[in-house]
């Protein structure tokens, strides 16, 4: 195939669409911040969280976090004040009226999943390579009742880029809808990692077994032992393909 076939299509959104360079979505991530404050912080969640220092000023980073609820996303990005994320959530989210708005003023990375996504994935890389987002990041790729087996993309990611990557370890929020309907604030805790990153260059085939260290990292900071599902053996856990950031 020649490389005019595979020029990319005009009417695909630009990749420059961040916080970095775009006032419009600087002004929008401002004001769904403190929309946030005044529906979760303040009124519906109490957030106990550690380790935000961990968190990298600098430098290209992904922000795992075990997916429990609608409202991790905002809870796991809002507790960093001095650095802003870029999340990656699925595409269905722009079929809902409710979230579709959310995806576009804050301008989130929208996936398909079962399929490798080209153009997420080049939106993806772009972030971590051209801005001091953070990709925020469900390795699971969808809601679980406990940790279950991750996708390898956000492996992928951090071969092409180097990045490191801090497990956001959350527990409280499965219970959230349930208190919301009897008025009641939900207790939530937010354990941040030290960062993580691959040890030099990894095969494809060794893709896994590296997401699978990860995912015991993770595992390790959600302070509700219930959660850590397939990850909750914690002696099996190593590091052979991966090491923490000194």
């Amino acid at each position: 195939m020649s490389e005019r076939v595979r020029a990319p299509d005009k009417k695909a959104p630009p990749l420059q669409l961040t916080a970095d360079n775009s006032p419009r979505t600087r002004l929008a991530r401002r004001f769904m911040r403190l929309l946030g404050a005044l529906l979760l912080w303040r009124t519906t969640v109490k957030v106990t969280y550690h380790g935000v220092e961990n968190v990298p000023r600098h430098s290209p980073t992904m922000l795992l976090f075990n997916h429990l609820s609608q409202v991790d996303p905002p809870l796991v990005g809002g507790m960093i004040r001095f650095r802003d994320v870029t999340p990656i959530g699925k595409e269905e989210l722009l079929h809902n009226p409710l979230t579709a708005w959310m995806v576009h003023f804050w301008q989130a990375i929208p996936i398909k999943r079962g399929e490798l996504d080209m153009p997420a994935l080049r939106r993806a890389l772009y972030v971590l390579e051209h801005t001091n987002d953070m990709l925020l990041i469900a390795p699971e790729g969808h809601r679980y009742k406990a940790l279950s087996e991750p996708k390898e993309g956000f492996i992928l990611l951090a071969a092409k880029t180097g990045a490191c990557m801090v497990a956001a370890g959350i527990s409280g929020t499965q219970h959230f809808r349930r208190n919301l309907k009897r008025l009641r604030r939900t207790p939530v805790t937010i354990n941040y990692s030290r960062p993580i990153r691959l040890k030099g260059k990894l095969s494809r085939q060794e893709y896994r077994a590296a997401a699978d260290e990860v995912m015991y990292y993770l595992a390790a900071h959600i302070a509700d032992p219930s959660l850590r599902g397939l990850y909750s053996d914690l002696s099996k856990a190593s590091m052979n393909y991966i090491e923490v950031v000194e």
